[in-house]
């Protein structure tokens, strides 16, 4: 195997493993929206000026855009790798 190569698996490898990790992260945010809204209304009913209105959102899209981007690399990684191991199994 030459070293084309085996940076393609490894580029295969790492971007299965970002999409996994993005796809779970993605689909917990259901879960982490609620507790952040949760939250959010119990620093607001407090009555304390720590509240901010848009604080639940700010940190939700701060997530979704860290989450999308390691989705975003997961792709590129996995679409990279295969092009480097292109025509590897045609010899089988």
């Amino acid at each position: 195997m030459d070293v084309k190569q085996s940076w393609g698996f490894i580029s295969i490898s790492i971007g299965i493993v970002s999409l996994l990790w993005a796809s779970i992260s993605l689909s917990g945010m259901v879960g982490q929206e609620h507790v952040l809204l949760e939250m959010g209304s119990y620093i607001h009913a407090s009555s304390t000026d720590l509240s901010n209105t848009n604080y639940a959102d700010k940190v939700m899209a701060a997530e979704r855009h860290k989450n999308f981007v390691v989705l975003l690399s997961g792709l590129v990684m996995a679409l990279l790798g295969s092009i480097m191991i292109k025509g590897r199994f045609n010899k089988f």
